[in-house]
C-alpha cells in the first residue's frame, strides 16, 4: 500500500471506531451471530449442515461487517463533506476509495477466518478444497463492497442506511436459506445461493469444476453492482 492509502486507512479506522453503532455492527454482531450459529450445530451434524452454517457465517460477515459498514461509512463521510475535501486533493479517486474501504475489507476477511476457526473447533470438518473456500470469500467481499458503494448513492444519511441496506441483506441471506432448504438449481442465480454452492463444494471436494457457474454468477453480480455504484455514487451531498 502507498503512504497515502495507509494514512487514509488509519484515519478511517479511527472514525469507524468512534461511531458506536457502526463499531458494534462491524465487530461484535457478526462474531456473536457466527458463534451462535456454530454452537447451535449438533455434534452429529453432517457435512451439508456444516456447509449451510459456514455459508451463513460468511454471509453475516459480508453483509454486516462489509456491506452495511461500507454503506454507512461512505454516506457519513459524504454528509460530513469529508469525501468532497478528499476529492479536491491531489489523490486519485482510486486511492481515496482504497484507503477508506481497506479497513472494512481487512476486518471482514479477518472475521471470516476467525469464525471458520471457531467452527472447526466446534466440530466442523476441514475443507476438502481450501482454494474453493477462498473463492467463496473473495468474490463475496467484492460483491459487498460494490453493493455498499451503490447503496450509499441512494442513502441520504448514515441513519437511513439501516433502512436502505435491508433489501440487499434480505436477498443475500434469503437466497442462501432458499438454496439450503430447496436445493433448487435456480437459487445459484442469486448471490447467497452462489456463495453457498461454492462453500458446499469446497467442504465436500465434489465436482469443483461444477462450481464455475456459481463463480460466474458472482462475477456478473459484481459487474452489475459496480456499474450501479459508478452511476449512483456521489462525492458530495445533493444540493
Amino acid at each position: 500500500m502507498s503512504t497515502a492509502v495507509l494514512a487514509l486507512s488509519s484515519a478511517e479506522w479511527k472514525l469507524l471506531m468512534r461511531n458506536k453503532t457502526v463499531a458494534l455492527s462491524a465487530t461484535l454482531m457478526p462474531l456473536l451471530l457466527g458463534l451462535l450459529l456454530g454452537t447451535s450445530v449438533p455434534g452429529s451434524a453432517d457435512l451439508r449442515v456444516w456447509s449451510a452454517t459456514l455459508t451463513t457465517q460468511l454471509l453475516a460477515v459480508q453483509g454486516l461487517t462489509v456491506y452495511f459498514t461500507v454503506t454507512t461509512a461512505l454516506t457519513s463521510r459524504r454528509e460530513d463533506l469529508y469525501l468532497k475535501r478528499l476529492r479536491s486533493s491531489e489523490q486519485s479517486a482510486a486511492t481515496i476509495l482504497t484507503g477508506l474501504l481497506s479497513p472494512v475489507v481487512l476486518l471482514g476477511f479477518g472475521q471470516m477466518v476467525v469464525l471458520f476457526g471457531i467452527s472447526v473447533g466446534l466440530g466442523a470438518p476441514l475443507p476438502a478444497s481450501p482454494v474453493a473456500l477462498v473463492l467463496a470469500m473473495i468474490p463475496g467481499v467484492a460483491l459487498a463492497v460494490a453493493a455498499g458503494a451503490a447503496t450509499s448513492g441512494r442513502t441520504s444519511t448514515a441513519e437511513q442506511a439501516q433502512i436502505t441496506t435491508m433489501p440487499w441483506l434480505i436477498v443475500l441471506l434469503g437466497s442462501a436459506l432458499w438454496a439450503s432448504m430447496s436445493g433448487s438449481p435456480a437459487a445459484v442465480l442469486l448471490p447467497g445461493g452462489a456463495i453457498g454452492d461454492l462453500v458446499h463444494r469446497a467442504m465436500s471436494g465434489v465436482d469443483l469444476l461444477g462450481g464455475l457457474p456459481a463463480l460466474g454468477v458472482l462475477v456478473a453480480w459484481i459487474a452489475l453492482l459496480g456499474l450501479l455504484a459508478r452511476a449512483w455514487f456521489r462525492w458530495e451531498p445533493r444540493a
